[in-house]
């Protein structure tokens, strides 16, 4: 069976993850008030590679393995340890600033006119780490810890997010989140993501049966219930509902194999202003076309 999908990438390098040495000093004000200015910083915790956007003929590690993007679990998010996550170009991150009495974190994002907010309600959620050079020593500093975490990090040169192509389809994904009761998020052209062995990652437009045809995210799907995921099995349990109202009872196989590697169907992602937000499918209830 064939997958419509929209381009196979290389594979990321795991942390740490280096800003360019020859980039402007990185400006950390630390746990007792200090500004530091940072140089040679590796992020080691809390952004990863968008791998999905590589290009293995590129000739620098943002082209070949896929740029780098800060991971943030806002408030409307889910109680799951793995939840919702607005993954955020690197790139377009100004500052974060943490405020440990309210327990929030604050993103400004080039090209946004408000800042993103992120919670510190849960433990090692929101944390960023890194080491960076002061001189000539070399420190490690850690945000989102109450105790002794940075209050805020101010990156230099942030570049506005890329404009979108044309021809988005809009979509509104349905949460587990009692506390909230359930809230909806909206998100632009939505896919199913593959991650493979090695970091490597897939989008795909049609999510597999395990009987009959793909199911494809377009036009023609009206209501896409998440019913199961188990991941013993490999296998989640879909109810979609199509245009003519036909309702379709989906064996999703979790598992995809391709060039002799098994990749593995860890959720749906979709475009948002500050860049993406990818949803686990354990924090789906349901996905519908936006009116």
């Amino acid at each position: 069976m064939c997958l419509r999908c929209l381009g196979f990438v290389v594979a990321l390098s795991s942390l740490p993850l280096a800003l360019a040495d020859d980039a402007e000093p990185i400006t950390l004000v630390d746990a007792a008030g200090k500004e530091v200015k940072l140089s040679s910083v590796k992020l080691t915790a809390g952004v990863r590679r968008l791998a999905f956007l590589a290009d293995p003929k590129g000739t620098t590690d943002e082209v070949k393995k896929g740029p780098l993007a800060l991971e943030i679990r806002e408030p409307i998010s889910t109680t799951f340890q793995k939840g919702v996550i607005t993954l955020v170009p690197l790139s377009s991150v100004e500052s974060v600033k943490y405020d440990y009495e309210k327990l929030k974190m604050s993103v400004v994002v080039k090209g946004l006119m408000e800042p993103l907010a992120g919670t510190l309600q849960y433990q090692g959620i929101n944390v960023i780490r890194l080491d960076g050079k002061s001189g000539d020593m070399t420190t490690k500093f850690t945000g989102g810890t109450p105790k002794d975490g940075f209050k805020s990090i101010t990156f230099p040169g942030a570049h506005p997010l890329a404009t979108r192509p044309p021809g988005v389809k809009h979509w509104s994904v349905r949460i587990v989140q009692p506390k909230e009761k359930d809230p909806t998020l909206a998100v632009r052209n939505l896919k199913g993501i593959y991650s493979f062995p090695g970091g490597q990652e897939q989008l795909v437009e049609a999510l597999p049966a395990r009987k009959g045809e793909p199911l494809v995210l377009n036009d023609k799907l009206k209501k896409l219930e998440f019913l199961a995921v188990d991941p013993n099995t490999m296998m989640a349990a879909l109810e979609a509902t199509l245009e003519n109202g036909t309702e379709r009872l989906i064996a999703v196989p979790l598992s995809l194999e391709q060039d002799k590697k098994t990749g593995t169907l860890t959720g749906l992602i979709g475009e948002v202003d500050a860049g993406w937000k990818f949803f686990p499918l354990h924090t789906i209830k349901t996905v519908q076309p936006a009116p």
